[in-house]
């Protein structure tokens, strides 16, 4: 299933995997033979959750795809519950031996990481000059992503204590951030706008604790030909979306899971120039999608705006 020539001709030495992804629900390894990626829960009691994103992604990548998008996601390729044997047994492609456990896992396309010059540039524009030194090491070092924060505030500028931390892994690029680094924040306002709209109603789930992220995606069959890479937004993780049932008793659903994740869509304010684009594109991909789907988008936007105006209101 995993065999290929390089690896029987070296005296079929196992294809290694690499951990380029960790959380408290799973892990995530990278196929070294192969541009595949292999996400794998770390308890077999949390199997039928990591099927669930299986199929959501599934879902998700299949509705992506059919609008054309700009935002891509990871396409699903095969899922292996603990009882695969044919998977687990496979010799010529094993999980660490620290993680040995057989639990579920399912593979996926690859999302590349920032390629090295846009992360050299990322370095540059944000690294504090206190930690300059560490620079060189940070453009070699890891498979890293930038999450897309269009809805979060900027940094502050006046801050007096100096920077102690800096890493580009999970690196925030708020709005201001993303336009530095050459990111056009109004192209990009638009397709979140239409991807949410098809994760909505053509997916049907509402969304939740997904991530917007900046990496790469290469065409090449050969991934180390770094010239080949360029950058691409992605959207991923899935494991905690629900199911929306597409009828307007579930828009407090919708809403919720909107506030609940971190702020990658710009906060629904109309005096907001991106937050206008976002939703104009929105309300116009609904209508694309169906008539049903344009009326539950409309009510979708309003009940947004209506708890936007509430939270604003506690804070003030």
């Amino acid at each position: 299933m995993f065999h290929n020539s390089s690896a029987s001709e070296d005296n079929n030495r196992p294809i290694e995997s690499i951990r380029i992804g960790s959380g408290t629900f799973a892990t995530i390894y990278m196929n070294t033979a192969t541009p595949e990626v292999y996400k794998k829960c770390r308890s077999a009691d949390n199997c039928a959750i990591l099927a669930e994103e299986y199929r959501q992604m599934k879902l998700i990548s299949e509705a992506l795809q059919a609008s054309g998008n700009t935002i891509l996601s990871p396409t699903p390729i095969d899922f292996y519950g603990p009882d695969d044997v044919e998977f687990w047994d496979d010799p010529a492609f094993v999980f660490p031996a620290g993680d040995a456990v057989r639990t579920g896992a399912y593979s996926m396309t690859r999302v590349y990481p920032l390629p090295s010059a846009l992360k050299a540039k990322l370095i540059d524009l944000f690294c504090p000059p206190n930690l300059n030194e560490r620079a060189p090491g940070l453009v070699r070092r890891g498979h890293h992503l930038a999450r897309l924060l269009l809805g979060r505030p900027e940094p502050d500028a006046n801050r007096a204590a100096p920077q102690r931390f800096f890493d580009t892994y999970n690196f925030p690029l708020t709005r201001g951030r993303a336009e530095q680094l050459g990111l056009n924040t109004v192209l990009l306002s638009g397709e979140m706008g239409r991807m949410l709209a098809q994760l909505h109603m053509t997916a049907r789930n509402d969304a939740r604790d997904i991530e917007v992220v900046l990496g790469a995606n290469i065409t090449s069959l050969v991934p180390n030909r770094r010239e080949r890479r360029e950058p691409r937004v992605w959207v991923l993780d899935f494991n905690q979306v629900k199911e929306f049932d597409f009828t307007e008793n579930q828009i407090p659903l919708l809403v919720d899971a909107f506030f609940a994740n971190e702020a990658y869509f710009p906060r629904a304010r109309p005096a907001d120039s991106l937050y206008g684009v976002f939703s104009k594109a929105y309300l116009e991909e609904c209508k694309k999608i169906g008539e049903v789907a344009g009326q539950l988008g409309q009510k979708f936007i309003v009940a947004l705006e209506a708890e936007q105006v509430h939270k604003d209101a506690n804070r003030a």
